[in-house]
């Protein structure tokens, strides 16, 4: 059941929740507080409004700040200041601790209390985890305030609100139900499998050098690869794996894969449960009110290998690498994740669609670096539907678990058992297995090795997903992968008369045409790389590791220490 389907029991999370002012919890309209933690259907509104309020949704900002797109501003050229990143749920937060501080003097069944308690404290441990992963450790709010209670809560170190979030989600998996692959269960509410692949997800941030940049704090990654590996092993006891598909991922609603997820359905007048990620992605030709978000760079192009997993240009490769036709013997997950000029894409249902991204081959908004966003598309959506699109978001499947358990094995010694997930994920893939079965891996690689290939395997496998920019981040990647270096896209232009290409367009149906473009395309376009980053290098500064907290904030509760690294900055986020 998608979660549209019931919130509309909103009305009641606007008189328990955040209607009005956060603190004012005296005008509960037309329920009464305390009859809600005694009837099942009233306590399950609640959490419902939870789940809408927290959910991750769609959002094509954050492959702006890497390089998968163009875009990114201030983020890319060192030009951010304190108030550039403001995260700040407290109010969500609070809704949340209303539940956790009542429900238990309700008269609900002790079996109904733990499934809403194990939502509302697993949501809670997502929302903190968001704001430690941007500005290091916050205040840590754990009842709802009254009016008379002490506002001026100071910042609680890191550890201290990992601590709390691994204790949250620790009591989430207790409380939560266990559900399996194909049950009614798997209908997008959370589940203990859930927060055992979140648990891992936060450990892993925690042992990795944005948290830990010396690399010598005792324990952190052996906590993080014994996390993720329960979550492998439990989630595969579910039924949960890798979707045979990889194009499928997202179409196939509640599929294997899907873990974590934001469920969408459209319906007139219910904005709330669709989103315009597809439009905004999509080329405004074929799009709505959105377009010229996800817009891929060449650089994100060519971290593509050929399809026996080897790196365009490697003389051990099988295949010929050739930039002209640079969809040809490729990973396939290339053509699956990125449009380009003469692919087929059917958009809007129209059937033999090719793209076009040459110079006067799109008249409306043509994308600045030749290509397109593919993943996630839903080719038979109408221009309208993709504006209103209830493709699922999925916040966490279950590649991601693989590919964070390989990165903690390899980081304790076990790199054997990292060899094992990037092989399944790349077996997905269809890459060639290779004499060796390794899908172009290097055999034998140390443990330095073995972590590049992980980072350049999550660049590829989750591509667009919003996990680039925090990899790059956590990782503290930025100044040796990124900085001093400008993105690129292709100019593409017509090497023949428009109207000779015109006729040769007109004399043949799409799949001939593109039969033809396989052995003639350069006989008919030119590529020019072209720089994206028109006006600055890419200036990735150390203290965005951690961010500022925002003036308004610190304008409000005078015991809010700043970051360390920004003005006036005191707050050591590292410890």
């Amino acid at each position: 059941m998608k979660f549209s389907k019931f919130i509309a029991i909103v009305l009641l999370g606007c008189t328990l929740g955040s209607c009005e002012d956060i603190l004012d919890k005296n005008n509960l309209g037309a329920v009464n507080e305390g009859l809600v933690w005694n009837d099942l259907d009233l306590a399950t509104a609640y959490v419902n409004r939870i789940y809408a309020q927290n959910l991750p949704e769609w959002s094509t900002e954050w492959t702006n700040y890497s390089d998968e797109s163009d875009g990114g501003g201030s983020f890319m050229y060192g030009q951010l200041t304190e108030n550039s990143v403001n995260y700040w749920p407290y109010d969500d937060i609070r809704n949340i601790n209303i539940l956790l501080a009542n429900i238990d003097q309700g008269s609900l069944k002790d079996v109904e209390k733990k499934k809403l308690k194990g939502e509302a404290l697993f949501f809670r441990a997502w929302r903190y985890f968001e704001l430690v992963k941007r500005y290091g450790g916050v205040p840590l709010i754990l009842e709802p305030q009254q009016l008379t209670d002490d506002l001026l809560v100071k910042r609680s170190s890191t550890s201290a609100c990992i601590q709390q979030i691994i204790a949250d989600l620790d009591n989430a998996i207790d409380y939560l139900p266990e559900v399996a692959v194909g049950t009614k269960g798997n209908d997008g509410h959370v589940h203990k499998g859930t927060a055992m692949a979140v648990k891992g997800r936060v450990l892993l941030y925690y042992a990795s050098p944005q948290f830990d940049p010396s690399q010598n704090t005792s324990g952190r990654w052996q906590a993080a690869y014994d996390a993720n590996k329960a979550a492998k092993e439990f989630l595969e006891s579910q039924g949960f794996g890798l979707n045979p598909n990889f194009a499928n991922i997202w179409f196939n609603e509640m599929n294997k894969e899907a873990i974590f997820v934001r469920r969408y359905q459209f319906a007139p007048g219910n904005s709330v449960s669709s989103n315009n990620w597809a439009a905004a992605t999509r080329p405004l030709d074929e799009s709505q009110n959105a377009t010229g978000g996800n817009r891929p760079v060449l650089e994100m192009v060519n971290a593509f290998p050929m399809k026996d997993g080897k790196p365009i240009g490697d003389p051990n490769s099988a295949y010929q690498y050739d930039a002209d036709y640079l969809w040809k013997n490729r990973d396939p997950r290339l053509t699956q994740t990125i449009a380009y000029n003469g692919a087929l894409w059917e958009l809007s249902g129209k059937t033999g669609r090719i793209q076009w991204t040459y110079v006067g081959g799109e008249q409306n908004n043509p994308t600045q670096t030749g290509f397109y966003t593919r993943k996630a598309i839903d080719e038979s959506q109408k221009p309208s539907d993709a504006l209103n699109s209830s493709t699922d978001w999925i916040e966490l499947r279950f590649a991601e678990v693989l590919l964070n358990y390989a990165e903690a094995a390899n980081e304790i010694g076990k790199t054997d058992e990292a060899y094992q997930a990037l092989t399944a994920i790349r077996s997905r893939a269809g890459i060639d297995p290779g004499a060796n079965n390794l899908y172009g891996l290097e055999p034998g690689m140390n443990k330095s090795q073995m972590r590049e290939a992980i980072m350049l395997e999550r660049k590829l496998e989750l591509a667009f997903e919003g996990k680039r920019f925090w990899d790059l981040r956590r990782r503290r990647m930025f100044e040796s992968e990124l900085n001093g270096t400008r993105r690129h896209g292709y100019t593409i232009e017509l090497k023949v008369p428009v109207d000779e290409w015109n006729k040769k367009r007109a004399s043949m149906n799409s799949q001939d045409l593109i039969n033809h473009l396989n052995e003639n395309y350069s006989n008919y376009f030119e590529h020019q790389e072209r720089v994206v980053d028109t006006q600055f290098d890419i200036n990735w500064k150390d203290n965005y590791y951690f961010f500022a907290i925002p003036s308004s904030h610190l304008q409000l509760n005078s015991n809010l220490e700043q970051t360390q690294g920004w003005a006036g900055g005191s707050f050591d986020p590292l410890k």
